[in-house]
């Protein structure tokens, strides 16, 4: 049976300094939380042939975990999408493995589509490491419980995971979710950007942390949108009606989130 639910997902990461410690016990010792993270960036930067300071999947904690949650309803060869709710999983005093279990959890009560941008990439590779961290069993997500080749690993297999940077990019040339959604005339990022996480974290500014996720899973959404409607499979008339419904409850839940009401802003401007 097809998913019945949308789950929208992105993953806010900082360097794990345990890690590295583990790793590189003598090279850190007596390092600061700050310089840690330096030498993170500088080893991955030594070891890329790009010169990249990306950490590895295996050297990201999750901090954050943003979803927005919609209803599918199938007829004939054309998908709705209903908006449901867009927040962050647990709250922002939950350590890892309490945010991991909690998503875990959510992704078991019943079978979803995923959506993400660039999740085969990052998202779906971190969690599986920081499972294996924490020995947390997900079997919903871990195993390919469909077939072969339908499952939420597995690059194509849009029932069950559609990767939007795969679908609008190529090998040698990966989109960034600013981009595609600034092209397509969707907000894009507002005046926070993922460099600024480990920042924010460093100052205790988990809420700012939460908030930007939320926009980068909206920004997600809206670009799915987009996608099924490129496809065929989205009619126009129905795209416009949920861009409606999606503005009203943004507008109504502005008033308490206010990173809400400057998304919708600014998508207006548009």
């Amino acid at each position: 049976m097809a998913p019945r639910k949308l789950l929208v997902f992105d993953l806010e990461t900082v360097p794990d300094m345990a890690l590295a410690r583990q790793l590189w016990p003598e090279e850190t010792a007596g390092l600061s939380d700050l310089d840690t993270v330096e030498f993170i960036y500088a080893h991955h930067r030594k070891a890329s042939s790009t010169g990249s300071d990306f950490p590895r999947p295996s050297f990201h904690k999750i901090v954050a975990i943003g979803c927005l949650l919609a209803d599918i309803e199938y007829e004939n060869n054309t998908e709705t999408y209903h908006f449901r709710k867009v927040g962050c999983i647990g709250e922002e005093t939950d350590d890892e493995a309490t945010l991991l279990q909690k998503f875990f959890d959510f992704g078991a009560r019943e079978q979803l589509r995923l959506v993400s941008f660039n999740g085969l990439g990052f998202d779906i590779p971190v969690l599986k490491l920081r499972a294996l961290r924490h020995h947390i069993p997900a079997k919903w997500f871990m195993n390919h419980l469909f077939s072969k080749w339908d499952n939420y690993h597995t690059k194509n297999a849009l029932t069950y995971h559609a990767d939007l940077a795969e679908m609008f990019g190529s090998y040698r040339a990966m989109p960034k979710l600013d981009e595609v959604c600034t092209l397509a005339g969707l907000p894009g990022k507002l005046d926070v950007s993922g460099a600024k996480v480990y920042e924010m974290h460093l100052s205790g500014n988990m809420q700012g942390i939460r908030d930007y996720c939320e926009t980068d899973v909206l920004n997600t959404y809206l670009l799915y949108l987009y996608h099924q409607h490129l496809g065929g499979i989205l009619p126009t008339e129905i795209l416009h009606d949920e861009f409606e419904k999606v503005r009203e409850r943004l507008a109504t839940e502005g008033p308490k989130r206010p990173h809400l009401t400057q998304f919708l802003e600014a998508w207006n401007k548009e």
